[in-house]
């Protein structure tokens, strides 16, 4: 990856003679927050008991200094050339800053990378996505050419893709995106009057090694019916991703470091439906995934997989400044029997609230930050509600938003279980686990300095429930407590 940086970077300082037959259009972002999160254990106890709760608890490790808050302060980083070679191709790339787009101000970014084993990266493990990586050096997440013809756009090389509601493929770009769908591959786009028709091939990431007796890969189609006449689009993506025994691909969360999961063969099928009347207007996205996911419990037998989501979105436009909306979703968790796994991790720029499955808060304490990222937080195992209101003025845009969930699976005494927020198996439990997740309160607001630069900030409160107060144990007891999130940012689009 070094190599090719170099030799673009090398490519476009070396050749200003050719600049006039090669013009450059330079696009990207850049934006600085700054978060801080009270009483991110969601829990009363000021004491760190995670070394004698069981397996499976619901605490997060306090670290040092016995505090509870959260602050730090972070960037997100991309920038997107696009040389035009001609009326029939183009080159296109971006080129980012350290793991997730950015990084933290502070640190370096090195040590900002999650390593996968051991943490709650399993979403990124199936790899029904790719998401950014990177180190402290200049990324490139994307290059590839596109080339045009009389009867389709070919996109060759690691180019990003979007579907649906982005829940599980999200091409990450709107700004504060941290990570983006990229494919290493070709994708052929062909539009047939409403229809557009998407067939892929592609290389999946393997982990940080590789080997040429490997052979993972992607494969499948979309097709888009998108009529602007009717206000409605409805589509399907299928897709297979399979890999063989010698995969390098993420570790397992079966509790071992040196488990991967081998041989796989996963099938997505993702539903979309958008429709609008009037002012009124609804998209449903169903993903559902199915196949054969690999090593993930034993660590030697390869285990059924089937996955499912139900995400819906609406917005009713009451005037020309009001707009509310209610969405709702059903995303899949698992047991813990181990007869298959069932948990739907959605990709972690789908989030539906400032607190909840927002961050991964095992990743800010001290011993966890430098081989876990905050930003890699994924919704699943839960049905959620919210409704929401946004006022949108010529300056200002304000708005807030109230969601309720609850857990979809969890753990009963004497009964095997799955801890989603660690990716561990509990093979007994000690307890039985409550299925409130909490209901939180949200508020926000957005300043439009001009069309390229934005200030805003974001509020939330969550009465947690005590679905976080599980401990594993009955000798070590938790009580659930509310937390809040403020956060202020400002970036730059062009």
């Amino acid at each position: 990856m070094g190599k090719i940086l170099k030799s673009f970077i090398a490519f476009i300082l070396l050749m200003p003679s050719m600049a006039w037959s090669l013009p450059i259009d330079w696009h990207g972002a850049f934006g600085v927050d700054t978060t801080l999160i009270d009483n991110f254990r969601r829990i009363e106890s000021t004491a760190d008991r995670t070394a004698t709760s069981g397996t499976g608890t619901e605490e997060v490790s306090l670290g040092a200094g016995n505090h509870a808050n959260a602050s730090w302060q972070s960037y997100v980083f991309r920038l997107n050339p696009v040389i035009i070679v001609n009326d029939s191709a183009s080159l296109k790339g971006e080129i980012t800053s350290g793991y997730g787009r950015g990084g933290h101000l502070g640190e370096d970014n090195a040590n900002n990378v999650d390593t996968g084993a051991g943490t709650n990266n399993f979403g990124n493990s199936l790899y029904y996505y790719n998401q950014s990586s990177g180190s402290n050096n200049l990324v490139m997440n994307k290059f590839y050419m596109e080339l045009y013809s009389d009867t389709a756009t070919y996109q060759i090389g690691r180019h990003s893709f979007h579907w649906g509601l982005g829940g599980i493929i999200n091409s990450g770009d709107d700004l504060w995106d941290r990570h983006s769908f990229t494919r290493d591959g070709i994708t052929m786009n062909i539009k047939l009057g409403s229809f557009h028709i998407k067939p892929y091939w592609g290389k999946v990431s393997q982990g940080s090694s590789f080997t040429r007796a490997t052979n993972t890969k992607e494969y499948g189609f979309s097709l888009l019916y998108d009529n602007p006449e009717r206000d409605m689009s409805f589509g399907l993506l299928y897709g297979k991703k399979v890999s063989n025994a010698f995969s390098n691909v993420e570790d397992t969360p079966n509790g071992s470091s040196s488990t991967t999961l081998g041989e796989t063969n996963v099938k997505v099928t993702d539903i979309y439906f958008q429709k609008s009347f009037g002012p009124l207007d609804f998209a449903l996205e169903i993903p559902l995934m199915g196949g054969e996911v690999g090593n993930v419990y034993s660590g030697t037998s390869v285990v059924k997989y089937k996955a499912k989501a139900i995400l819906f979105e609406s917005n009713f436009k009451a005037t020309d400044s009001w707009k509310m909306g209610f969405d709702a979703g059903q995303v899949g968790g698992d047991a813990g029997t181990q007869s298959s796994f069932d948990a739907m991790y959605l990709n972690p720029n789908y989030q539906i609230a400032n607190i909840l499955f927002r961050y991964n808060l095992n990743a800010v304490s001290t011993g966890n930050s430098t081989s876990k990222n905050i930003y890699d937080s994924y919704i699943t195992n839960t049905t959620y509600f919210k409704l929401r209101t946004e006022y949108v003025g010529e300056k200002w845009s304000w708005n807030a938003a109230i969601i309720k969930a609850i857990a979809n699976e969890t753990a009963d005494a004497g009964a095997a279980a799955y801890d989603h927020e660690t990716n561990t198996l509990i093979t007994s439990s000690a307890t039985t686990q409550s299925d409130d997740l909490g209901m939180e309160i949200d508020l926000g607001f957005k300043y439009k300095w001009n069309d390229e630069i934005h200030v805003g900030g974001n509020f939330g409160y969550l009465m947690a429930g005590d679905y976080f107060s599980y401990t594993n144990s009955t000798s070590v007891v938790n009580s659930a407590d509310n937390s809040m999130v403020i956060q202020f940012n400002t970036g730059v689009s062009f």
